[in-house]
């Protein structure tokens, strides 16, 4: 009996030790702020499910999101207003949401550290998550919500909404336009069911970056401050060059219409970009129109929504011009576990090159340590952003930890000048119009090439797809990569805890 007042003592005084490491914080949340377009519907580029503004989750107005000491956190719901129902997230990683240097750093942080934080600040990252129950480990949702279906039918022809239908997956997102700011999102097997926006407390938000790249937080205050200001490329830092492999030439420009995701289909169909023709900006008809003459894109504004009214100008015709590619082999020595306390080394069998494309007024833009092994025909490899290693913008949950864990050398991707003391600087590419990278090898065509896809603004549309000529040197090992290939775990595996 005795034995067993003392195990239940224990057992009270771990609870209390980890509720004690747990730091609490109450958040505001606003949803449904999309502007609203003739017709009635959202200005938005997702898929609206009919749920979509109708769900119990409109009623949320505040959150508590609770902190271990080791960056997990829980965001606990009331969405009864004092009755049973609940929905909470579980075991959110924070440490792979906020901004994250892929590299080690040098005994004192310098501008090319801050440039690459800031860079990983202004792309958006975020997870989704499945439902789950109290021991799951992955990050999951929990609630008293039902897997019924999303409408009901009243009479013929007549569906209501279930505000209480349990979502398929949840996500949460770092947004990309100012620090701290955040999303959330639900969603059915249709679409979109639920959006909104919180803040971050920013104290938290800079302390918790600063712990996960082991730098001080006024540093890492500094470093999260959009600038545009030109900062020299140290490359040395994160790959050694083994050996040239000759440049790549000509280069295709491909004009037709091409999109890199159903994103890039939908927003082109519903003008959240235009180019000028005869003084009137109307939808292109080409990815040519793009690079051809003045392009106007739907601004990104508070509190993270695409405006109607408000564009932004762009002039992409000088990636219209690329006068070549150059193509080396290189040793990476960038890493997701970049905090680790073992030497960096090579962590796969994979073979890294990198490409240089050349414009004209000194321009260039840089792709470094792309595993060749994942160039291949079946799929894309995508970089997600600019900088260093920036992560999926709705990665899941599942992948995420995968990929940190076991995933390949993280690549990197700059916007560059090179100046008249011929180093590079780079740009802030965000402020350029360029976002994302998409990447897919043809090494069995009559002319084996890379298909390289550019894509836009706040990823928008997609701006220039080139078609580069594969280094004869690489033909054959690209051949054996398509044959054999098999899609890692951190790009397929999925489990959405259905129960």
């Amino acid at each position: 009996m005795l034995r067993k007042k003392v195990f239940f003592l224990i057992a009270i005084l771990v609870l209390c030790s980890c509720e004690e490491h747990k730091k609490k914080l109450l958040v505001s949340i606003v949803s449904a702020k999309e502007e609203v377009v003739e017709g009635g519907y959202l200005y938005t580029p997702s898929t609206q499910s009919f749920l979509r503004g109708h769900h119990w989750f409109e009623k949320i107005k505040k959150s508590t999101i609770s902190i271990t000491s080791d960056k997990k956190a829980d965001i606990n719901f009331d969405i009864s207003n004092g009755g049973t129902d609940y929905f909470s997230v579980k075991k959110l990683p924070l440490n792979y949401l906020v901004p994250r240097l892929h590299y080690k750093l040098k005994e004192e942080p310098d501008k090319f550290d801050l440039f690459n934080l800031m860079m990983a600040e202004y792309s958006r990252n975020g997870l989704s998550f499945p439902y789950g129950i109290e021991n799951d480990k992955i990050t999951h949702f929990e609630t008293s919500l039902l897997p019924e279906i999303p409408w009901k039918l009243s009479d013929d022809y007549k569906f209501l909404p279930n505000p209480k239908f349990k979502p398929i997956r949840f996500s949460v997102v770092n947004n990309c336009l100012s620090s701290g700011l955040w999303e959330m999102n639900a969603s059915d097997k249709t679409g979109e069911i639920y959006h909104a926006w919180f803040n971050f407390p920013k104290d938290e938000y800079y302390k918790i970056t600063a712990e996960v790249n082991n730098l001080p937080e006024d540093v890492v205050k500094e470093a999260l401050v959009w600038k545009e200001e030109e900062v020299e490329i140290d490359l040395t830092r994160l790959r050694k060059v083994l050996k040239p492999l000759g440049g790549s030439a000509p280069i295709v420009v491909n004009e037709e219409v091409s999109y890199s995701s159903q994103g890039s289909r939908r927003k082109l169909s519903k003008g959240f970009v235009t180019c000028d023709k005869a003084g009137e900006f109307v939808r292109p008809d080409s990815l040519y129109d793009i690079l051809d003459r003045k392009v106007k894109m739907s601004k990104f504004i508070e509190p993270g929504i695409y405006s109607v009214n408000d564009k932004m100008t762009f002039d992409f015709s000088i990636y219209k011009e690329p006068l070549s590619v150059e193509v080396f082999e290189v040793e990476p020595y960038t890493r997701y576990d970049f905090n680790s306390e073992s030497d960096i080394k090579t962590k796969d069998d994979f073979k890294y090159i990198e490409l240089h494309f050349k414009y004209p007024n000194n321009k260039k833009i840089i792709l470094g340590n792309l595993p060749l092994n994942l160039l291949v025909q079946k799929e894309d490899y995508t970089l997600h952003g600019f900088g260093v290693g920036i992560l999926s913008a709705s990665g899941f949950a599942e992948r995420r930890r995968f990929l940190i864990d076991q995933g390949y050398h993280p690549s990197f991707a700059y916007l560059a000048e090179e100046g008249a003391d011929g180093k590079l600087y780079a740009l802030n590419s965000h402020g350029e119009g360029l976002e994302q990278v998409f990447i897919r090898s043809f090494p069995n065509n009559k002319n084996p090439h890379w298909d390289i896809t550019f894509t836009s603004y706040e990823r928008i549309t997609d701006i220039v797809k080139y078609r580069v000529p594969i280094s004869p040197s690489l033909v054959k090992e690209q051949v054996d990569h398509t044959e054999k290939y098999i899609t890692p775990v951190y790009f397929s595996y999925r489990d959405d805890n259905l129960r």
